[in-house]
């Protein structure tokens, strides 16, 4: 809304939230904007300010007046709206493959990437995909830090992917880089994280296990050494779990070694009648072929549950009830934000993280609707 206090002019501060409007898509190109008489009443100032405020727009190309009809937007919007913001996305991979990803975490890049590409699409922003291994020189990463700030007004990187690089670019505090976020609250200060809301998530996953009924619950953890953020998930439910009244009898926590995955069946003998929290996604048919070794029906001797991008449990029967973790989402709404924001320097850039969603199926209850809002 409009601040009366701030010093700047009405007329300029309406044209700034019309603007916006037309840039998040609640005003579509080749559709027409509100009247001035409305636009007066909502934001409470004279019909004089909105039309001062839509001459400014207008000036800029932004909104097209027609008599007797009234204003739209320009079909061209996009292309009358000045330079579209450039932005660089540095990713270290060669090849898409089981030797670099796992199928889960395909999944999740491959989900970013589509969202990175239709939020591009959709606003002013120019996004080039950009190569750097992890193993270049110093003097190759240098030569390409310097070709970044030249050309780009940001970079995105994924996680701890070329640190290095990320940490260096930032370093002046003119040059703005997200940075996709496991573990948000660890992101150095010089780099902006961007990420889903990970207590919601984990929120869905304790609503759904209050409403299975069982007295039992467990989370079972593998060691992973690049996905360092599973230890930490692990240890903040176990912290839910005994706030929710879930004590040492009633509560089974694991996290084990690769060595260890053989013991998988004998540990599922001991979690019948257990609501599972499955703290690794690729784990969860792992599960579900220790489950068929025992005689055991995940959603009948055990509920089961999961966070994760759902490619990896593709085919799985009975089908897994889980929290999908909003890539597309996080990779669109990046571009969005990016274009919303103004000055050289993203100054006003804001991310709320996004919420994820909650995929039901036959394994566990759905979380209530109060922790199930859907994506994007």
């Amino acid at each position: 809304m409009l601040n009366r206090k701030n010093g700047v002019p009405l007329p300029d501060q309406l044209k700034e939230e019309l603007l916006s409007r037309i840039k998040n898509g609640y005003y579509k190109p080749g559709e027409r904007i509100d009247t001035v008489r409305k636009l007066a009443a909502e934001f409470g100032v004279s019909s004089l300010t909105v039309q001062r405020a839509c001459r400014l727009l207008e000036e800029e190309n932004c909104i097209i007046s027609m008599p007797q009809s009234g204003m739209f937007v320009p079909e061209d919007f996009f292309e009358r709206a000045g330079n579209p913001r450039k932005m660089v996305f540095v990713f270290p991979e060669t090849e898409i493959s089981s030797r670099v990803l796992d199928m889960e975490n395909w999944g999740l890049n491959s989900e970013l990437y589509r969202g990175f590409l239709a939020g591009s699409q959709k606003y002013p922003v120019q996004l080039d995909l950009l190569h750097i291994s992890q193993d270049s020189t110093f003097r190759e990463k240098f030569r390409q830090i310097e070709r970044i700030r030249e050309k780009y007004d940001g970079a995105v990187f994924v996680g701890n992917q070329n640190r290095d690089i990320q940490l260096e670019l930032a370093e002046s505090g003119k040059f703005r880089v997200f940075h996709i976020a496991d573990q948000p609250q660890k992101v150095p200060a010089l780099l902006t994280p961007v990420c889903y809301d990970h207590e919601k998530a984990l929120a869905m996953v304790m609503d759904s296990a209050l409403g299975s009924g069982l007295k039992k619950w467990a989370v079972l953890t593998l060691r992973s050494s690049s996905e360092h953020y599973l230890e930490l998930r692990h240890s903040r439910f176990v912290e839910l779990c005994r706030s929710s009244g879930i004590g040492s009898g009633r509560l089974f926590d694991h996290i084990f070694d690769e060595s260890d995955r053989g013991q998988l069946p004998d540990i599922l003998k001991q979690l019948r009648g257990f609501f599972i929290f499955c703290n690794n996604a690729y784990l969860v048919r792992d599960l579900y072929i220790a489950a068929q070794k025992n005689g055991m029906i995940p959603g009948q001797d055990f509920r089961i549950m999961a966070i994760a991008s759902g490619f990896t449990f593709t085919g799985l029967i009975p089908a897994l009830t889980f929290v999908r973790v909003p890539m597309y989402e996080i990779g669109y709404t990046l571009m969005k934000r990016i274009c919303e924001a103004s000055g050289p320097g993203f100054e006003n850039f804001r991310w709320d993280p996004v919420d994820p969603e909650c995929i039901a199926g036959e394994t566990a209850p759905a979380p209530s609707a109060s922790n199930n809002k859907p994506g994007y």
